[in-house]
């Protein structure tokens, strides 16, 4: 009990350390104020997710998260830059893989011994070379959070379409006066009459915000089972849930105590 007690004590204290980090307004944004805070947020929490995932044991473990977790960091960074400039795919390609580096450290794996991508309500993950004795080739793993979403979506009237390697809406009417955009989880929605690429564009950087969330979220629901005994792996295997609690636990923070202009979230769309 004690040592649960200190990792929750540990959570809290990581996280607000980081949001310390964040630039406060849109206007106090810059390019090194926000590499500084995806570098350094990113190692940070996927140390935290190790030392809850009891990976931690040494101090070459701590190194080696902290290391990983910044490249995993910066490749998000460059990830959100490229899709401000337009490059929507190779962006949306770039944080999936830096995402997976960062898990797959944090779960005391190989930096590349699993690459996945989220695809709506799931992520599938593909076991490399890299990946000592897996239990299977394909990894499937599920999203309730996302699914909600699509649903919410489709309720709204929005219109289903598949670009850039997303799942896209387009909308007739805003849900908000003046919204040209809005984004729920892995998916970004467009008015039809505003699909200008400043919007499009703002929209998929959220998305990227979202997956590099879930990447650092514990989840006790998905299993990283390793195939012991086994002569080679299974093609296929359904790991579990994602509940993406950290995601959700930022989006509240954002919500209910940030304003607009000092939503970390639209701080980093807005300067990209």
């Amino acid at each position: 009990m004690k040592m649960k007690t200190a990792r929750i004590i540990v959570l809290f204290v990581f996280v607000w350390s980081i949001f310390f980090l964040a630039p406060a307004h849109q206007k106090a944004a810059s390019e090194n104020s926000l590499r500084l805070y995806n570098v350094a947020g990113q190692a940070t929490f996927t140390l935290l997710k190790g030392v809850i995932q009891g990976k931690v044991k040494t101090f070459k473990d701590v190194t080696k998260m902290l290391f990983y977790g910044s490249v995993s960091g910066y490749g998000f960074y460059q990830s959100k830059k490229m899709i401000g400039k337009g490059h929507i795919t190779p962006g949306v390609l770039l944080a999936n893989l830096s995402a997976s580096i960062s898990e797959n450290t944090a779960l005391g794996r190989h930096p590349l011994s699993h690459i996945g991508y989220t695809l709506g309500p799931a992520r599938i993950e593909f076991a490399t070379p890299f990946a000592h004795e897996p239990a299977a080739i394909v990894n499937l793993s599920v999203i309730p959070r996302e699914l909600a979403g699509f649903v919410s979506c489709l309720k709204e009237g929005s219109r289903l379409s598949f670009r850039n390697g997303m799942f896209v809406f387009t909308a007739a009417e805003g849900i908000q006066p003046r919204a040209l955009g809005w984004t729920r989880g892995m998916y970004p929605t467009v008015l039809e009459n505003h699909q200008s690429d400043y919007v499009y564009n703002h929209e998929t950087i959220h998305v990227v915000q979202n997956i590099q969330a879930m990447s650092l979220s514990p989840e006790p629901l998905v299993s990283s089972e390793r195939g012991f005994g086994q002569s080679k792996p299974r093609l296929f295997s359904f790991n579990g849930i994602r509940m993406n609690f950290l995601g959700l636990g930022m989006d509240l923070f954002a919500e209910k105590v940030q304003s607009y202009a000092t939503n970390i979230y639209e701080v980093e769309a807005y300067h990209f």
